[in-house]
């Protein structure tokens, strides 16, 4: 397992480096962060009830990806890639221009390099009309990629753990489709926690996001959520009812108003062994959340698992 880090390790600097963010990402913090991680497992093991109670605070005290993503335990079999393209529409947007139907786009490549590491790479483009005398904007927006690691056998602990790490490159003129500017690159952290029930399963996952370089002044960590409680339909149907969350930065934690909360209930559907088809719609339970959102993602597994 030592060995196992370290290779992890050694690749978030080199990409790190790749990316520029050489004077950001230190070895000792991921170090610290793989160490912990496994600490947290053994203390799994103890106690559910205290674990349990422990995610659910770093829940409701933890901002969330651009598209409203749920990731659970599972990756897909070793050797096998996966390609997901993600469309998000937004009506009633509540930052930037506030106006018109901007629309989110992601196609994420991901490999399963050992049972426990899975490797991500994916291209974010943005799309919105002119509207209200605002330009239109059309543009690749991000170039990121992910380390996601599992801890152990599903199953094996009472509590499964995995965790992610995003890079985020911002690209050309770093604006969003909602006509934010001078957007930074960004390194989040995902903490996610699931357990699995006879007939659902329940889905906690916190994340951590701060700004790493960009144009402007830097902006300090920021908190989110996504957590889901899912269930099977069928054998190939499943429903999920998805809460995902932006709380922003530690002075925004006591101001609801300033957050955005997302009830999303989601239909994954598998069409072949291969293929998997996923609709979703995304309610506000705050004003400062969108009006609504509509996702949909296509899925295919290419190698083992796919065939």
């Amino acid at each position: 397992m030592k060995m196992t880090f370290t290779i992890h390790r050694n690749m978030a600097i080199m990409l790190a480096n790749i990316l520029g963010f050489q004077d950001k990402i230190k070895p000792e913090r991921y170090k610290f962060l793989f160490t912990g991680a496994n600490k947290v497992i053994k203390f799994f093991k103890r106690s559910f009830g205290y674990t349990l109670a422990l995610a659910l605070f770093f829940t409701t005290n933890m901002a969330e990806a651009r598209h409203l993503k749920l990731y659970t335990y599972d990756i897909p079999e070793v050797g096998a890639t996966q390609v997901t393209y993600t469309f998000d529409r937004i009506s009633g947007p509540k930052a930037g221009y506030e106006s018109g139907n901007p629309t989110l786009h992601e196609v994420e490549v991901e490999r399963t390099l050992t049972k426990h590491w899975l490797q991500s790479f994916y291209i974010d483009y943005d799309y919105a009309p002119a509207s209200d005398g605002n330009p239109g904007i059309n543009e690749v927006s991000a170039l990121k990629t992910e380390f996601n690691f599992t801890f152990s056998e599903k199953g094996k602990q009472f509590v499964d753990f995995r965790l992610n790490i995003e890079l985020a490159k911002a690209m050309s003129n770093k604006v969003t489709a909602y006509g934010e500017t001078g957007m930074a690159d960004t390194a989040e952290f995902r903490f996610i926690f699931e357990k699995n029930f006879e007939s659902f399963s329940i889905v906690l996952g916190p994340m951590l996001v701060k700004d790493i370089a960009g144009p402007g002044e830097l902006g300090g960590w920021t908190y989110g959520y996504a957590n889901a409680i899912l269930m099977s339909i069928s054998n190939r149907v499943g429903f999920g009812l998805e809460f995902h969350g932006s709380m922003g930065e530690a002075e925004d934690l006591a101001f609801s108003k300033r957050q955005n909360h997302t009830i999303v209930p989601n239909l994954d559907i598998a069409v072949s062994k291969a293929l998997t088809i996923s609709l979703g719609a995304g309610f506000p339970l705050t004003g400062a959340t969108d009006d609504f959102a509509f996702r949909t993602a296509i899925q295919y597994v290419f190698g083992p698992g796919g065939k």
